[in-house]
């Protein structure tokens, strides 16, 4: 029986081979259907609604979150669906970009948001970023602007770091953070490093994408820094949380551009957002 089925795996991998390069019109129009079908698999969407982010936000609801920095905030989606989901909190939002920040203060209108016209990084000061005035989403410090097309711009900015800012407006704790700098993600979690340390952070989101490639900070380098701060971490799907184990084979870029972290001792939050 091992050795029919050995033999018939032989012949469709041969026969895949043979489609594949000799196959014309049928070989690509299979390649873009099976194409369509890894990407919807692997949950490789930056639709809100659809790819978990917004699942997540209701599942967390449950736990009652006081605190939320949307770091990143760009035009204010993620910061108004805190809002709308976690009805005691009060958002911090950090938008870099000077042009993108109007957009957000245009947005967003809520006695419980504290809007910032700056970012956070790894130190407190000025930096330059990347502008992309036809994609600011794609805007960034780290230069990857190989990845989008645009007319790109260099323009000085102000940061300052995550432990600074606690410090200065007296947040003691925060429940959640979300980070979507494009690439810059680790020079946000390295300003918040006494923050972590405390334990003061329960939970949070983070974006992974090509751009990482340009700050050589990949995922094993973000299962390591949670994983020694007392983090659970895994991919955000449609529904829920897959926490795991490290794998190599997820630095493909293909799979789930974010990824969600909750400490350990917070099996509330775990058990709030894991996949059903």
């Amino acid at each position: 029986m091992d050795n029919r089925i050995a033999t018939l795996k032989k012949a469709a991998l041969n026969t895949s081979r043979i489609l594949a390069h000799r196959g014309g019109r049928m070989s690509q129009l299979l390649y873009k259907a099976a194409d369509v079908y890894r990407k919807t698999y692997n949950n490789l969407n930056y639709d809100m609604k659809t790819n978990g982010e917004f699942y997540v936000l209701d599942r967390i609801a449950s736990t009652a979150p006081i605190t939320v920095f949307d770091v990143g905030a760009n035009k204010g989606d993620y910061t108004m669906a805190c809002l709308s989901r976690f009805s005691s909190a009060t958002v911090h939002s950090f938008e870099i970009a000077p042009q993108t920040f109007r957009k957000l203060a245009h947005n967003v209108s809520s006695p419980r948001v504290v809007l910032n016209e700056f970012g956070l990084s790894n130190a407190a000061g000025s930096t330059v970023l990347r502008y992309n005035p036809d994609d600011d989403g794609s805007s960034s410090m780290v230069e990857g602007d190989k990845i989008h097309d645009g007319r790109w711009e260099e323009i000085t900015v102000r940061v300052t770091t995550g432990d600074c800012y606690c410090e200065q407006n007296a947040v003691d704790q925060i429940d959640l953070v979300k980070v979507d700098v494009e690439g810059a993600e680790h020079l946000v979690f390295e300003g918040f490093s006494g923050t972590f340390k405390k334990g003061n952070i329960s939970a949070v989101q983070f974006e992974f994408g090509m751009v990482n490639i340009y700050s050589k900070f990949l995922l094993k380098d973000f299962w390591d820094f949670f994983s020694s701060h007392g983090f659970l971490l895994g991919p955000i799907m449609p529904t829920g949380v897959v926490f795991k184990s490290y794998n190599t084979r997820d630095e493909d870029f293909q799979g789930p551009p974010n990824f969600f972290a909750v400490h350990k001792s917070k099996p509330a939050v775990i058990e709030a957002v894991r996949r059903r």
